[in-house]
């Protein structure tokens, strides 16, 4: 029976990218590049890099969206006046040249701010952008009519100096945080979820998953900010759960501390659902109380045995000896 760390662990596996998943997205989004940045299209592009959850290592299975910027020649769309054009009217233009190209015809969209391309069930999103001088990007507003500032890479490098920071976990603790949100209605705004982790955990440390995850609950209504949501709706029913699930992390964190070890296991597959994947109940049962009474082994590549390794001292709670 594993352990909850290992429960943990095996959930994160279950839900990360594969090697093949990688290599199919950066040949596709390769592809993509030839055609946007090609000068006989007209798109007028510089050139585009990947963003979001993917480029940022947090990106979690089935997948979804992967986000490519498309940095536009600012001087090349200028109006005889100076000005930018409508967002509407670049989303529009480079939809209709996608659209063209026979490997893409038919699996085009808009999906409001970016194009859409769906390969093979995965949504790679085309988001305009004009380069700015002193850094950052101006990107479509959401009423499709005006030009925001975004910075996209400032998030990325926040997100690898935490992980670096916090012994290269904070990447696994999001992608656990955001497989959770998903089974939820992605009620939380997935990037938000990657600047509240890194908020929290820049004065704050933990030793392992079931800490971190349980502390980032305890503490994400402080962090989480309404305006980052579509709707207040969508931001109150957000903030409900995450104290729903904080109380039920609580109670798992008791069964710890005295032991129930089944108990705690079956409290976190109730919040995680399908991909925490747990052992038949009896066998766990029986797991706990050898756990407790001292006659379980560990190997040397990190299982657990009745039979060969060593000796693992009877429990004392948790955050014992294993």
């Amino acid at each position: 029976m594993a352990t909850l760390l290992q429960s943990i662990q095996k959930m994160i596996d279950n839900i990360s990218v594969t090697d093949r998943q990688e290599e199919y997205i950066e040949t596709s989004t390769n592809y993509l590049d030839g055609h946007l940045t090609k000068a006989e299209n007209e798109l007028n592009i510089d050139c585009t890099f990947v963003n979001g959850s993917y480029e940022r290592e947090t990106i979690i299975r089935p997948l979804d969206d992967v986000d490519i910027f498309a940095v536009l020649n600012e001087e090349k769309w200028l109006d005889e006046f100076g000005n930018l054009p409508k967002p509407q009217a670049v989303l529009t233009k480079i939809k209709n040249k996608l659209n063209s190209i026979s490997h893409y015809e038919g699996k085009v969209t808009q999906d409001r701010p970016c194009v859409t391309i769906t390969l093979s069930k995965i949504n790679f999103d085309v988001l305009p952008s004009f380069k700015q001088k002193y850094g950052g990007y101006l990107i479509p507003n959401y009423d499709l009519d005006s030009w925001i500032f975004s910075n996209p890479q400032e998030l990325t490098n926040n997100l690898n100096d935490s992980n670096r920071n916090n012994g290269y976990n904070i990447k696994c603790l999001v992608k656990a945080i955001k497989y959770w949100n998903r089974e939820n209605k992605k009620l939380l705004p997935s990037f938000h979820i990657e600047e509240t982790v890194v908020s929290y955990f820049h004065i704050n440390n933990f030793s392992n998953f079931e800490e971190g995850i349980r502390l980032w609950f305890d503490n994400a209504e402080y962090y989480l900010n309404k305006i980052k949501f579509k709707t207040e709706n969508h931001f109150d029913e957000g903030i409900k759960k995450v104290k729903n699930v904080k109380e039920k992390l609580n109670k798992a964190k008791e069964h710890l501390d005295k032991k129930e070890n089944v108990e705690a296991i079956q409290i976190w597959k109730e919040i995680f659902g399908k991909e925490f994947t747990i052992s038949d109940i009896n066998e766990a049962k029986t797991f706990s109380q050898n756990l407790s009474d001292g006659i379980l082994k560990s190997t040397p590549s990190g299982f657990i045995s009745n039979s060969i390794g060593k000796n693992i001292p009877a429990s004392k709670g948790f955050y014992g000896d294993i």
